[in-house]
């Protein structure tokens, strides 16, 4: 049998051991906190750092779409969004007729830190897409598509007819609704040519009244793409007219020097290598043919986004080289 005394020493014993076990184990939590608290520290640090930088090369690569691209199309502003290895990017975008603002669109372009989480398209999602309109006199003419508002603030959209497409000869002219508008409002009007022109012969043979806001260039690849072919009923379908939001071209800048086709060119050598860059290629590829780089004489021009008053754009009628002229926003001048 052991003493009372050895009784006690194991008691004593066993509370050192116990008070030892708790004093071990407060540490290793407040050691676990810590080291939790850096980590989650510096994992802030570390996703915001990745996450700017990824906006950063989102930002650059959109504003690179911009510029050829948008017809008539600003942009006011934006706010970007910060999660966890991503983020989103959102444009509000406006347009400017005779110096009146209207707002347009939003568009949001998501951004990853790793780019196969991206699933953005070219365009991004855009907010005040197309709302499809029967129009009186289309369906009287048989037309095979309708006229697009925007989805935002119900304003008319343009649309744009490809030199030597066939659309089965439903090509829109409203130069005609002009004459019953009230002629002092501003307006903008898409206007489609009969063949490509040069720059310089589209400054030339416009009016001088009228402001040529956007020059639409031929980046037409894959003409066969548009031609007509017969649909699962053995009925003949034909193309309709390109949207503003799938074509490409240059605008003016209203308080820098003029724009040119080579400011088109040097646009589209930025975004070569860019989230975008298949369509930056191949619109790239089709200007240059076997040359390095495309000259200033490979930039062909389409059509023409104008602006004006109601009686100053009346100026086209009867012109030869006016195949389609699509109105497009309108505004008060006060």
């Amino acid at each position: 049998m052991s003493g009372p005394w050895e009784d006690q020493d194991d008691n004593n014993l066993s509370k050192v051991i116990k008070k030892a076990k708790r004093r071990t184990t407060i540490r290793n939590i407040l050691i676990s906190l810590v080291v939790s608290v850096i980590v989650l520290f510096i994992g802030v640090i570390v996703n915001a750092q990745l996450t700017s930088h990824s906006a950063s090369k989102a930002m650059s690569e959109e504003y690179a779409l911009m510029e050829i691209s948008g017809p008539n199309q600003y942009v006011s502003g934006y706010t970007d969004e910060h999660g966890l290895l991503s983020g989103k990017l959102e444009f509000s975008m406006y347009k400017v007729i005779e110096g009146v603002p209207i707002p347009w669109q939003t568009k949001e372009i998501g951004y990853s830190v790793l780019p196969f989480l991206s699933f953005s398209s070219i365009g991004g999602d855009t907010h005040g897409l197309n709302i499809p309109i029967s129009d009186p006199e289309m369906v009287q003419g048989k037309f095979e598509y309708y006229r697009n508002y925007n989805g935002y603030n119900g304003q008319r959209k343009m649309a744009f007819y490809i030199p030597g497409v066939n659309y089965n000869d439903k090509v829109l002219n409203d130069l005609s609704i002009l004459k019953k508008m009230d002629q002092d409002k501003l307006v903008e009007m898409a206007i489609s040519f009969d063949k490509d022109y040069s720059l310089a012969d589209v400054k030339a043979m416009i009016p001088a009244e009228l402001t040529q806001v956007w020059y639409w260039v031929d980046t037409y690849d894959n003409r066969k793409y548009y031609e007509p072919y017969k649909d699962g009923n053995g009925n003949m379908s034909f193309a309709t007219p390109e949207g503003d939001n799938y074509l490409f071209g240059f605008g003016i800048n209203f308080d820098g020097p003029d724009v040119n086709e080579q400011n088109f060119i040097d646009a589209l050598q930025r975004g070569l290598n860019g989230k975008h860059q298949y369509e930056f290629n191949r619109i790239n590829n089709y200007l240059k043919g076997e040359k390095a780089r495309p000259e200033k004489t490979d930039v062909r021009i389409l059509g023409v986004v104008l602006t004006g008053n109601a009686k100053e754009l009346q100026a086209l009628s009867g012109q030869p080289y006016v195949r389609g002229a699509v109105l497009g926003a309108v505004a008060d001048k006060y």
